[in-house]
């Protein structure tokens, strides 16, 4: 009766924490987008429609756009991190807002200086490209101010939820994986390839979004061949997620493969950024730098973690992720450890008594 008492009391206490802390980090979340979403209104109805002849009218859109982007994942990542107890995705979502609060500073700087061109811009014809009898930037200003405060605020608080949930989720992934540490790794690593993937799908499309509309520029046929790894991006992200949880070896080196080959892209990419040519001098260059390499950072590691999962085929996961199991009780040694649920009530009992000291 008190064992019950205390599983019940903890099932709540991590669903009480979790429930406090999706509400605390969407509270952060709420004001930059909603403020984003207001100053990429403003600035389109501020604007006159001569002004998209030149990549400067793209600063604020395409801005707004991966703010609102980059917010939103956050909010679904953090929505996952608490549904499957995900420790790895915690952490990695500390640092991800970090790079996202770096890249909601720039975005003061570089709306700010757009603002300045797009308002002294005229066409041939002299139409001037906005309408400057409207005070956009004195509705922006404060509003980018604002959204760099809450981000960096929210950044703080991520990682302080990150540490106060950590043991919790610790203890979580102890009672429903596996009590057999073995087990317990290789779960740890399927769900840290998981987070790395999507987090580098994230970036790069983020990268590909910005050195496609502003530097780029529709200049064909690189601008259809960067707009072309989106969706094979994505694909690619199906295809690692499936292969990987059902252990299928051919799949998987054709996804490591096209890891490989997207950081080649962004090795490349990176190189013509900080070189000399046309594509170097571009508006959202810092934005770009940063997306692109905090996405060959996170590809590289989804890499070495997607090399990892694949040494663990065949040793007890994929039921395991599958759901699969038997009534049979098992009879081996072997047996036992991975398959920790399988066993009478009375070993479970007695299971239960020594969990304290086993995950010591």
């Amino acid at each position: 009766m008190g064992l019950c008492w205390h599983n019940s009391c903890s099932g709540y206490h991590h669903h009480f924490s979790a429930n406090v802390s999706l509400r605390i980090f969407f509270f952060f979340l709420a004001k930059p987008t909603h403020d984003t979403r207001v100053i990429l209104l403003e600035y389109l109805d501020w604007v006159n429609p001569v002004v998209y002849q030149v990549p400067v009218s793209y600063v604020t859109p395409v801005a707004s756009a991966v703010s609102i982007i980059s917010f939103g994942f956050q909010a679904v990542l953090s929505v996952d991190s608490c549904r499957i107890k995900n420790k790895v995705q915690l952490w990695t979502q500390g640092i991800l807002n970090i790079c996202f609060s770096i890249a909601t500073g720039m975005e003061y700087f570089q709306v700010n200086d757009a603002t300045e061109r797009v308002s002294r811009g005229y066409d041939m014809y002299k139409k001037p490209f906005a309408d400057n009898s409207m005070p956009y930037w004195e509705i922006a200003r404060p509003m980018l101010i604002s959204c760099v405060a809450v981000s960096s605020a929210c950044s703080l608080c991520m990682c302080a939820l990150a540490y106060y949930l950590h043991m919790e989720f610790s203890w979580s992934l102890y009672e429903h994986i596996s009590p057999d540490l073995r087990m317990t790794a290789r779960h740890v690593k399927y769900l840290a390839y998981l987070v790395f993937l999507k987090v580098s799908f994230l970036l790069i499309n983020l990268f590909l979004i910005t050195y496609g509309l502003v530097d780029v520029h529709y200049r064909e046929p690189e601008f259809g061949l960067t707009m072309t790894i989106i969706p094979v991006s994505t694909i690619h992200a199906i295809l690692a997620a499936t292969c990987i949880k059902k252990e299928y070896m051919p799949g998987m080196v054709v996804v490591i493969m096209f890891h490989i080959a997207a950081i080649v892209y962004l090795v490349t990419r990176l190189i013509v950024l900080t070189g000399d040519g046309l594509l170097a001098s571009t508006l959202m260059k810092e934005e770009m730098l940063l997306f692109a390499t905090f996405a060959l950072v996170f590809t590289m590691i989804s890499i070495v973690f997607a090399v990892l999962c694949v040494f663990n085929f065949g040793k007890g996961l994929k039921p395991l992720l599958q759901g699969q199991g038997t009534n049979n009780i098992p009879t081996s040694t072997s047996a036992l450890e991975l398959n920790p649920r399988h066993l009478s009530i009375r070993t479970m009992d007695s299971e239960r008594m020594s969990k304290r000291f086993d995950i010591d």
